[in-house]
């Protein structure tokens, strides 16, 4: 962990980092699109999309080769301002199984020298990488848990309980259905951590539209923006 307090008291003043509570635990949301935990000592990122601009072009999109290296090296600096004791990358963190192979090598040497400055990092499987590119440094996983939080890239749904009937209900066939516990979900064991999203806020403040990525935070669910450069704004 590399910040201070008086750091914090500077970012939480400039509103670049935002100061909530999930799960039992304070999270800082930094507005560059990473959440920290102290408590921890981790970082969560999500969603960097790496190489998703030479996958467009492909397809005759006229992009330039210079989302990878943006992404990787935004979120260098955000690992140098945290120093952190361990990153979880939660998905989709390559855009698709060749990225690798249109990935420069100048950028690889620069995902890999990020990835060894952190003692333990982990590769969340998403969508789009269900499986590790091979020579990458790092942990691949279906997700994380830890207490009563589970990291992974897309919501567990609960499925509707079965019910059995009443007693009651066997015998008499004049009664009318009981409709209890038809259609209720199973509580959540877990509050959950995700990506996949992309979230997006707009707002009209002075008669001026803005818009941005952003966090969404409810009881259970905590949704990470996408961190990728060419993941929308």
């Amino acid at each position: 962990m590399a910040i201070s307090e008086q750091w914090l008291s500077v970012q939480v003043a400039l509103r670049s980092i935002s100061i909530v509570k999930f799960a039992e635990m304070l999270w800082l949301l930094d507005a560059r699109g990473v959440a920290y935990l102290p408590a921890l000592d981790w970082l969560v990122v999500s969603d960097l999309h790496l190489e998703k601009g030479s996958y467009l072009r492909s397809y005759g999109n006229p992009l330039p080769s210079v989302d990878s290296v943006a992404t990787l090296k935004r979120l260098q600096q955000i690992i140098r301002d945290y120093n952190p004791a361990r990153v979880i990358s939660l998905g989709d963190s390559f855009h698709d199984k060749h990225s690798m192979s249109r990935m420069t090598a100048e950028d690889r040497s620069l995902l890999c020298d990020i990835i060894n400055s952190v003692p333990n990092w982990d590769w969340v499987e998403g969508n789009h990488d269900p499986d590790l590119p091979k020579g990458i440094p790092g942990n691949p996983c279906h997700e994380i848990v830890h207490s009563n939080v589970v990291f992974r890239h897309e919501p567990e749904i609960c499925e509707p309980e079965s019910r059995e009937p009443e007693p009651h209900e066997k015998e008499s066939h004049e009664q009318e259905p009981s409709t209890k516990g038809v259609g209720k979900t199973k509580p959540q064991a877990k509050h959950q951590v995700i990506g996949h999203y992309h979230p997006k806020i707009r707002k009209t403040i002075s008669r001026r539209r803005f818009s941005g990525k952003c966090f969404v935070v409810t009881e259970d669910l905590f949704i990470m923006p996408a961190f990728g450069q060419f993941t929308g704004a």
